[in-house]
C-alpha cells in the first residue's frame, strides 16, 4: 500500500462543501458524520491516493472518493436509493433505504447525526451509498428532533423502532447492526441495550461517540476534563453548548424561557442578555453553561430541573448495565477530537465485557479539521475490515 499526497495539514477548501464559507462551516458544523466521513474528506484533496486491492482498501478510496469515481464504483452497480413510511406498533416513521443490485450480506441502521439537513446531509447520502456498494442493506432513519439540533430519549426508541422494521423485511439481512456518529452515537448505543433488541443486534458502530455524558457535560462546560490524567486536550468547539443549549430548550416550563434559550443556541443572544424574569428552571441552565470551575459541575447538575437531569440520565450509557451487551462494539475516535473527547471511547472499551469491543484511535483527526498522519491510513483500512467483517 503506498500513499504518496499527504501533508501535515489539509487546507481547509479541502474539507468543506462546496460553497460554504468558514463562517457557514461554523454555523452549521455536523458531529453527525465522524471519522470516516471526515477520513474520506480529507483524502478526497488527494489526487493520487494510492491503496492496495483488498477490498477495505477499496471501501477507504470509495468514501474518500464521495461523488468521485472510484474502483470501487467501476466494480459495483450503483445502490438504489428510496424513501419509505414504515409503521412499528402504531408509531410511523420515514426513512431513506439504500439496497444494492448486487444483493444485500448485512444490514445497517444509519443514524444522523445532529445537522439540519438530516438524512439528506450530502456526505451522509454519500457514506450510506458506499456502505451499499460493499454489500450492506442501509437504512438512514429520518429523525426530526435532530434536524432540530436536540438530542433526546426518543431518539434510543426511534433507532429502536428502525431496527425492528428492518429486520422484519424477509429476506433483506440476516445480520443486522446500528451505527451512530458523535452525540448521536449515545442512542444508538442505547438502543443496541433495549429488550427489544438487545439479543438480535449483532454489532454497533460508534464514531466520536461518548460514554459518560456528565463527565462529557464537565467538558464542554469548562474545558476540562475529569480523569484526563495529565493528558492535554483541545478546547471543547462551542458548537456542543449550542447543542446543549438547543436541546434542554423544550424542557423548560415557560414559552419565554424555552425562547430565550433556543435564541442563545442560535447566537442571537448572550448569556449576559438573560431578562430578569427568566424562570429558575432556565437560570439554572444558565448556570451550568457559564460555570469555569470543574468541581461544581456535578452539583449544578443537580440543580436543574428533574425532566433535564432525567434527559440527561437516560441519554448515558455510563448509567446503563452494560455487561448485557451482547453485540460487537466497532468505536472509533480521533484522539484530536473538540466535540467529544477520545477518552470517553477508551472508556467504553474498558466498560464493554471483554471481546466485546475494538477501538481504533486516529491521531490525524479533528471532527471538521484533518491533517491526516501515513500511520492513520492503515489504522482505517483495518476499522474498516472490521466492518466488513460483520457481513458474515
Amino acid at each position: 500500500m503506498t500513499v504518496d499526497c499527504y501533508s501535515n495539514r489539509v487546507p481547509d477548501a479541502r474539507i468543506q462543501p462546496s460553497g460554504w464559507s468558514p463562517r457557514a462551516l461554523l454555523r452549521n458544523i455536523t458531529p453527525a458524520l465522524g471519522v470516516l466521513m471526515l477520513a474520506g474528506a480529507a483524502l478526497g484533496g488527494c489526487q493520487s491516493l494510492r491503496l492496495g486491492s483488498s477490498e477495505a482498501e477499496l471501501a477507504l478510496e470509495d468514501i474518500a472518493a464521495g461523488p468521485r469515481p472510484s474502483r470501487l464504483k467501476q466494480r459495483t452497480p450503483a445502490p438504489v436509493r428510496r424513501t419509505i413510511d414504515y409503521q412499528v406498533d402504531g408509531r410511523t416513521h420515514a426513512a431513506d433505504e439504500y439496497l444494492s443490485p448486487a444483493g444485500v450480506r448485512a444490514g445497517i441502521v444509519l443514524m444522523p447525526g445532529v445537522a439540519v439537513k438530516g438524512k439528506e446531509d450530502p456526505r451522509l447520502v454519500a457514506f450510506a451509498t458506499s456502505l451499499a456498494r460493499l454489500g450492506f442493506a442501509v437504512l438512514v432513519p429520518d429523525i426530526a428532533s435532530l434536524r432540530r439540533l436536540q438530542i433526546n430519549t426518543h431518539n434510543i426508541g426511534e433507532v429502536v423502532d428502525a431496527f425492528r422494521y428492518f429486520e422484519s423485511r424477509p429476506g433483506l439481512a440476516d445480520q443486522v447492526g446500528i451505527a451512530g456518529f458523535s452525540y448521536g452515537a449515545g442512542p444508538a448505543l442505547l438502543a443496541s441495550l433495549h429488550p427489544a433488541i438487545s439479543e438480535r443486534a449483532q454489532f454497533v458502530v460508534s464514531i466520536g461517540g461518548y460514554f459518560d455524558l456528565r463527565r462529557l457535560v464537565a467538558y464542554l462546560t469548562t474545558g476540562q476534563y475529569p480523569q484526563a490524567s495529565g493528558k492535554r486536550l483541545p478546547a471543547p468547539h462551542p458548537y456542543t453548548r449550542r447543542v446543549f443549549a438547543r436541546s434542554n430548550a423544550a424542557l423548560l416550563r415557560r414559552p419565554a424561557d424555552r425562547q430565550f434559550l433556543e435564541a442563545l443556541a442560535d447566537r442571537r443572544v448572550s448569556i449576559e442578555q438573560a431578562p430578569p424574569d427568566l424562570g429558575a428552571d432556565a437560570r439554572a441552565v444558565l448556570a451550568l453553561l457559564e460555570n469555569r470551575e470543574p468541581s461544581r459541575v456535578q452539583a449544578l447538575i443537580g440543580a436543574l430541573p428533574d425532566p433535564i437531569r432525567a434527559e440527561l440520565d437516560g441519554l448515558n450509557p455510563a448509567r446503563a448495565d452494560l455487561s448485557r451487551a451482547s453485540a460487537k462494539y466497532l468505536l472509533l475516535h480521533g484522539r484530536r477530537d473538540n466535540l467529544v473527547p477520545y477518552l470517553e471511547s477508551l472508556a467504553l472499551a474498558d466498560r464493554l465485557p471483554a471481546g466485546r469491543a475494538e477501538l481504533f484511535l486516529i491521531d490525524g483527526l479533528i471532527h471538521m479539521d484533518l491533517a491526516p498522519k501515513r500511520h492513520d491510513i492503515p489504522r482505517l483500512v483495518e476499522a474498516l475490515q472490521a466492518l466488513l467483517d460483520q457481513r458474515d
